[in-house]
C-alpha cells in the first residue's frame, strides 16, 4: 500500500525521531514497519501495549496513526497524528498522513495547502516527492464544484410595465400648466405570468485564492408579448481562501430584455473588505462602480460609483434571526454624455436584510431606501425646470420550505415584491406590486 512505502521510505531518519530521553524509553519500531497493510489490526493491539513507554515518541504516534488510516479508522487516526505532530511537528511521515485524512473527510484546502508545506521541504527521500507532487494534482481537481439549478413560477404584477402612477401628466408649456391624458398604453397594466430560471454555479478552492463564476437568467412571459421580460447576469467573485475571508472583489455583468427589446445593459466591478470583526459579524469597507448603458435612450447612460461600509451577522444557532446584515452607501452617477437631462446625480442607499427559521423553512427578508438628486433642472416642461429629486423604496419578502419528495434539493418558493417611487416629477412616480410562487431545484 502507498501509506507502507511511504513509511518505509521515511522511517529510520532523523526528523521522525523524538528527543533522546523518549528513544531510550521506547523499543525499536523498526519491525512493525514491514507488517503494515498485511496485518494491521494484530500491528495496532501490538502497538497499544507500547503505549506508556513511548507516550512521548513522535515515531510511535505516526506508525499508530498510519495503521489506523490503513483500517479508515480516520478519528483515531487524526489523534494520533496530532499527537505525533505536537512532539515533533517535522514529522515528515505524519504530516503526510494526516494530509491524506485532511482530504479524506472534505477538507480539500487544508490538505492541499499541508501537501504544499511538504513539497517545500528538502529533507524527505525523494521517492516521496513523486508522491506529494501527484496528489496535488489529484487533490486539485477534488476542488473544483460544478453546480446547476433551475425553478418555475406564477405570479400576477399590477404593474407589469412599471407604468406612472397617474392618468393625467402636467407639462409647463410657454409658462403655463397644461394637464394631458396619459394614453391607456403607458398606464399601468396588470395581470397573470409565468416565469422560469436557471442557473450554474463552478467554484474553485486554493490554498490561497477561492473564485467562483456563476450565470443566471430569468424570464417572465404572460398574455402579452410587449411585457415580456428576460433577465441575463454573470458573475465572477474572487476571494482569499477562508472561512471569513478579509477582502471579496467582484466582476458582474447584466442584461435586460423587455417586450422583445434591449433595454439596459450594465458592467459591475465591486471590492469588499473587511475591517473588524465583533462575536459573529463583521464590519466591511466596500467600494464599486458600475457603468449603466440604455440601449433605447443612450443620453441616460453614465457611471454610478458607490463607497460605504457593510455589517453582516451570522447566528445559525438564534430562534429568531440566523442572519442579517446592513449596508449604507453613498452614490455618485456621473453622466457619459453632455446631452443628459438632469445631468449628474448624487445621493445614498440603505439596504437591510435579515433571514430567519419559520417552520420547517426560513423567511428572507429585505428593505432598499435608495435616494438620488439631479445636479440640474430636469427639462423646463415638466414642473417649470424643477430640479428631479427622486426615492425609491422596495420589500422583498420570500419563504423557502424544503420540499424533499421531489429531490433533494427541491424547494417550495413564495414571494411579494414591492416598490414605490417617488418625484418631484411626477412622470418618475411609479409604483407596483407582486406575488409570486413556484418550485425550484438547486436555485
Amino acid at each position: 500500500m502507498r501509506i507502507k512505502r511511504v513509511l518505509i521510505l521515511s522511517g529510520g531518519l532523523g526528523w521522525l525521531l523524538a528527543s533522546q530521553l523518549s528513544i531510550a524509553l521506547c523499543p525499536d519500531l523498526g519491525s512493525f514497519y514491514q507488517r503494515l497493510g498485511a496485518a494491521d489490526e494484530a500491528v495496532s493491539r501490538d502497538l497499544s501495549t507500547l503505549l506508556d513507554e513511548c507516550y512521548s515518541n513522535s515515531e510511535y504516534f505516526a506508525l499508530l496513526g498510519a495503521v489506523q488510516l490503513n483500517m479508515d479508522d480516520l478519528f483515531s487516526a487524526l489523534e494520533n497524528l496530532e499527537r505525533s505532530l505536537l512532539l515533533d511537528p517535522n514529522n515528515g511521515s505524519a504530516a503526510m498522513d494526516y494530509a491524506e485524512i485532511l482530504y479524506r473527510q472534505g477538507q480539500v484546502t487544508s490538505a492541499l495547502e499541508m501537501n504544499e508545506l511538504l513539497a517545500a521541504r528538502d529533507d524527505l527521500p525523494e521517492g516521496l516527492y513523486q508522491v506529494i507532487r501527484q496528489r496535488a494534482r489529484r487533490w486539485s481537481r477534488s476542488a473544483v464544484s460544478l453546480s446547476a439549478g433551475f425553478g418555475i413560477a406564477a405570479g400576477y404584477d399590477n404593474n407589469l410595465n412599471s407604468a406612472p402612477l397617474g392618468e393625467q401628466l402636467t407639462l409647463t408649456l410657454s409658462g403655463r400648466p397644461v394637464s394631458l391624458e396619459v394614453s391607456p398604453e403607458f398606464r399601468a397594466n396588470s395581470g397573470e405570468y409565468s416565469s422560469a430560471l436557471g442557473g450554474f454555479t463552478r467554484s474553485r478552492e486554493g490554498v490561497k485564492f477561492r473564485s467562483r463564476v456563476s450565470g443566471s437568467f430569468r424570464g417572465r412571459f404572460g398574455n402579452s408579448a410587449k411585457y415580456e421580460m428576460l433577465q441575463g447576469s454573470a458573475l465572477y467573485t474572487l476571494s482569499e481562501t477562508s472561512e471569513n475571508p478579509r477582502w471579496n472583489t467582484f466582476f458582474g455583468l447584466d442584461h435586460l430584455n423587455f417586450g422583445r427589446n434591449s433595454i439596459f445593459s450594465s458592467s459591475t466591478l465591486k471590492a469588499v473588505y473587511r475591517l473588524a470583526g465583533l462575536n459573529n459579524c463583521s464590519v466591511y469597507a466596500a467600494i464599486a462602480a458600475q457603468y449603466q448603458h440604455f440601449h433605447k435612450q443612450v443620453s441616460l447612460s453614465g457611471i454610478e460609483s458607490s463607497a460605504g461600509s457593510e455589517l453582516d451577522c451570522r447566528l445559525p444557532e438564534s430562534p429568531v434571526l440566523q442572519r442579517f446584515g446592513v449596508a449604507l452607501s453613498a452614490l455618485k452617477n456621473g453622466a457619459t454624455r453632455s446631452d443628459r437631462l438632469g445631468e449628474d446625480r448624487a445621493g445614498w442607499r440603505l439596504n437591510l436584510a435579515a433571514q430567519r427559521p419559520l417552520g420547517r423553512g426560513r423567511l428572507q427578508m429585505q428593505f432598499t431606501h435608495t435616494k438620488l438628486d439631479d445636479e440640474t433642472g430636469y427639462s423646463s416642461i415638466f414642473s417649470d425646470g424643477a430640479k428631479r429629486q427622486e426615492s425609491l423604496n422596495s420589500v422583498y419578502v420570500r419563504y423557502l420550505l424544503p420540499l424533499s419528495r421531489l429531490g433533494r434539493s427541491a424547494q417550495l418558493s413564495a414571494s411579494v415584491y414591492y416598490n414605490s417611487q417617488r418625484s418631484t416629477i411626477e412622470l418618475f412616480r411609479t409604483r407596483g406590486t407582486s406575488a409570486e410562487i413556484g418550485i425550484n431545484w438547486g436555485i
